[in-house]
């Protein structure tokens, strides 16, 4: 079956790796799975690089499944992502009007990805597909409190529960849909983030010790959102003015604004704003580093909080959406009350002072990661999804009911 685009490729991208049906077990069914999200696997952050490492494990990992990446955003500036949506909002027309797509799983963030996202599913929702929405947006609790009028806000919960499974990246969010939504729980499913081991990366990536200074590291889009302010403010803190660190503030977002700030508070010649980096880039950065810092106000699941679990660096963070599925403090990771600088200072302080105390915190995390959080755990459970959603003696519930 011929499953190329009837319109341009750019923006929809295959992975397609040798899955005749003679190579499977059992003759098993390959099973086509369509994912829709903004940048396909080019996205920038936490979503974008998600979307990056699941695919290439669900086709290497889970034999019977195939899967084609389509963008719904597009990579050029905003007023061109209306023109990436429709082609997308074809292509899934398009195919599912050819029996081109097995199951269809949307990736869904908050404000007008929702409204996207939700024109996507009804549209596989009227050819039958079966569709998994997946949430990775930090700041939907804020949209959903904000939006109105309560008919809109009842039609968004009403359109969500219409999904075979709504997946959510943690406790926190799982309780939110059950409980304060009220979406029946055998609809919603938690499966966790993942990322890649960097132990089997070319060159692999060795266990640190914090070296005399030490250097820190964020990853992710810069602003208020993720506590960028704060971490400004502790680093202005004069106790650690009199040691030797630096630190890379690496991501998105006002990137000029922040580097103006570095220069207001006279800390050019220790921090550095590169702006945002490509996964390689990120990893080298990771293993170049001593102390991973995150004090967001807002978060799903941060993609580089577990990227830091996996690499074997100790995590300074918030206790914010899911984050405390993988941080427990003084466990794997130091927990700070949200906007907090005296206490992110202190933190850092801490792990500055006692590389013991960071390796304790880092090794206790690597373990979690390996066992809660590889890609390889997040891929094997969204296959026993596809499959569990694909085979009709399963459990799913039956197709448009809520």
């Amino acid at each position: 079956m011929d499953l190329s685009c009837p319109f341009s490729t750019s923006g929809c991208q295959d992975q397609r790796p040798d899955m005749s049906m003679s190579t499977l077990n059992n003759n098993d069914k390959i099973i086509r799975a369509w994912h829709f999200g903004p940048g396909g696997l080019r996205g920038r952050g936490g979503m974008g690089r998600f979307l990056a490492y699941l695919v290439p494990a669900l086709t290497r990992d889970a034999a019977q499944v195939k899967c084609r990446v389509v963008d719904t955003y597009g990579p050029g500036p905003f007023w061109q992502m209306p023109f990436w949506f429709a082609l997308a909002w074809l292509r899934l027309g398009w195919h599912a009007l050819c029996g081109h797509i097995d199951l269809v799983h949307i990736h869904m963030a908050a404000y007008g990805s929702v409204f996207r996202k939700l024109l996507l599913l009804l549209l596989a929702r009227a050819f039958g597909l079966p569709v998994i929405l997946h949430l990775h947006g930090a700041d939907f609790v804020e949209f959903m409190d904000r939006l109105r009028p309560a008919s809109l806000r009842r039609a968004v919960i009403r359109t969500m529960a219409s999904a075979e499974q709504l997946v959510v990246i943690g406790n926190y969010w799982r309780d939110y849909f059950t409980a304060t939504l009220g979406i029946p729980g055998q609809r919603v499913t938690i499966i966790h983030n993942g990322v890649p081991d960097p132990r089997y990366s070319e060159p692999p990536i060795a266990w640190r010790t914090l070296r005399e200074g030490g250097r820190l590291l964020t990853l992710g889009e810069l602003g208020p959102r993720k506590g960028t302010p704060e971490l400004l403010a502790a680093l202005t803190d004069p106790r650690l003015r009199a040691r030797p660190w630096t630190a890379v503030l690496a991501g998105n977002g006002p990137v000029e604004h922040y580097r103006a700030e570095l220069q207001r508070m006279e800390l050019t010649d220790r921090v550095q704003i590169p702006g945002w980096v490509e996964r390689n880039e990120a990893w080298r950065l990771l293993a170049e580093s001593d102390v991973f810092l995150l004090p967001s106000h807002m978060e799903g699941l941060p993609v580089a909080i577990l990227e830091a679990m996996a690499t074997g660096l100790p995590v300074i963070t918030t206790p914010v959406g899911a984050i405390e599925d993988a941080i427990e403090d003084g466990v794997t990771g130091l927990l700070i009350p949200v906007g907090d600088t005296a206490a992110l200072s202190d933190a850092i302080l801490r792990l500055l002072d006692d590389p013991a105390l960071g390796a304790r915190l880092a090794t206790a995390a690597r373990l979690r990661f390996e066992q809660q959080f590889s890609i390889e755990h997040t891929a094997t459970q969204v296959a026993a999804l596809y499959t569990r959603l694909l085979t009709p003696t399963g459990t799913a519930p039956a197709h448009g009911t809520s």
